[in-house]
């Protein structure tokens, strides 16, 4: 019970239907809320055409690495390109920085999936080692992008 693997399987399953109770229901609208604020403050904003700095628009200061070097850190642009993808302006969301359509994907599965819990009672639920590297992929895509970028531009 709980656990991810079937009795007599070698390997956990990559994904499961799991029941969800308690405190793990709290947990999913504390998700849900957060992705309804994300996508809430990217349709309010307004999006950078030059594709950064739109963070701005709520008082937070410009990117320091920006600021001092010129060139852009792993993150410029994610918030213009968040708001620019609810926008409709997939161009520019692009530009801004391409990670902001692998941000606005998982927030809308996790999103969804929040959802379903609270409407069910049960969740999907990745096994954690998986999650783990999965996690660890996203991770190093975006740091490899970001580096990348910092050289080329």
């Amino acid at each position: 019970m709980g656990g991810m693997r079937e009795e007599g399987a070698a390997h956990p399953r990559w994904v499961e239907v799991a029941s969800v109770s308690g405190w793990a229901r709290w947990s999913h609208a504390l998700l849900l809320l957060g992705v309804l604020v994300m996508f809430g403050l990217g349709l309010y904003l307004t999006p950078n055409p030059a594709g950064h700095g739109t963070h701005q628009q709520l008082g937070l200061p410009p990117c320091a690495i920006y600021f001092l070097t010129g060139r852009p850190c792993p993150s410029c642009g994610l918030t213009t390109s968040v708001s620019a993808i609810l926008h409709g302006q997939f161009a520019l969301a692009w530009r801004a920085n391409p990670i902001g359509y692998l941000i606005v994907a998982v927030a809308a599965i996790v999103g969804v999936n929040s959802c379903f819990a609270l409407a069910t009672g049960r969740t999907l639920r990745i096994d954690l080692n998986r999650f783990h590297l999965i996690l660890l992929g996203l991770l190093s895509v975006w740091l490899i992008h970001g580096v990348v970028r910092f050289i080329l531009a």
